[in-house]
């Protein structure tokens, strides 16, 4: 009487074997170790791992005791320049697609790691408020685009500055889309306002630029200053102008006119002509002026030759 056998599969756990993949064409292997960290035998792992050999459209690394891993297809592609660089047993960063592909290998990617520099590197730009040129490349109707370390961004027209904000009458979108394409091109000096690197988003400003013209600009004056002034716009609280040939805008109150308080802005001044005012207020990068305290210096000089000839004659 014969006795039926069985067999029992044991896996290398259980019997301390070590088992190991070949990959046709290749000498490396995939080995199914893995120590006893949990956050390593999941999919997402970051593992360090040495450069093994590059070929045209693949990168091999050693991941021992785990195997050897490979990054190919658009994982290559898409960090191609960074691979470029690297040499043989350079340590490298990679993450963990799958830990045993179709070819026996442990699947990696780079682009997240490489994507994480540049990532840190805009968040610097942006602490430190650096300004840099921005090529434009796009346009729509509601900004224009470029790119900074492969990243593309967006420039809304709102974050323009007023040399490149399309003023257009009535607001007419195609007439908008027109002025912004005229850009495309150009370098426009602009920071990094806000990003996320979530929803692979960035926003670019050229108005903190000009902001920062202006406030170094600002800087040179004080109050008290007397400054030459173009009346740009007249309004019924008073008037805008321009200080000097700086391009910078004050404003002149209608109780700062000259005569009565509650005068007629358009019998006072007329738009486009030089005055010569004082700066009575800096605040918050705004100028107020006044043409008032200047006739009244001069009312003050009057009265005071008045006196002396009064005097004289007495």
């Amino acid at each position: 009487m014969s006795l039926g056998s069985s067999v029992v599969e044991r896996s290398p756990e259980e019997t301390g074997v070590r088992c190991s993949i070949h990959r046709p064409g290749t000498n490396y292997m995939y080995s199914p170790e893995k120590n006893n960290n949990s956050s390593l035998n999941s999919k997402g792992s970051l593992v360090e791992g040495s450069v093994l050999e590059k070929k045209e459209k693949s990168l091999f690394v050693d991941l021992s005791p785990y195997g050897t891993g490979i990054v190919q297809g658009i994982n290559y592609i898409e960090t191609k320049n960074y691979i470029k660089n690297l040499k043989t047993d350079d340590k490298i960063l990679v993450k963990v697609l799958d830990w045993n592909n179709e070819e026996g290998l442990i699947e990696l990617a780079l682009q997240n790691l490489e994507k994480e520099k540049v990532w840190e590197k805009i968040k610097g730009m942006r602490d430190e408020g650096k300004t840099f040129p921005l090529l434009i490349s796009e346009a729509n109707a509601g900004g224009l685009m470029g790119q900074i370390e492969n990243i593309k961004g967006f420039l809304p027209a709102s974050q323009l500055a007023k040399e490149h904000y399309p003023k257009v009458n009535e607001g007419n979108k195609n007439k908008i889309l027109e002025k912004l394409q005229s850009l495309i091109g150009e370098e426009i000096q602009v920071k990094i306002l806000d990003f996320d690197t979530d929803a692979n988003k960035l926003i670019f400003s050229e108005k903190l630029v000009e902001k920062d013209k202006i406030k170094e600009i600002i800087g040179r004056y004080k109050v008290g200053d007397k400054v030459q002034v173009k009346i740009t716009k007249l309004v019924d609280f008073g008037a805008f102008v321009k200080l000097e040939d700086t391009g910078i805008d004050g404003l002149i109150h209608i109780s700062e006119i000259p005569d009565k308080p509650t005068v007629n802005v358009d019998d006072a001044l007329k738009e486009g002509e030089i005055k010569e005012a004082k700066i009575i207020s800096i605040e918050n990068d705004r100028i107020s002026l006044s043409l008032k305290g200047l006739n009244e210096k001069k009312q003050d000089e009057d009265k005071s030759k008045d006196k002396i000839v009064n005097i004289q004659q007495g």
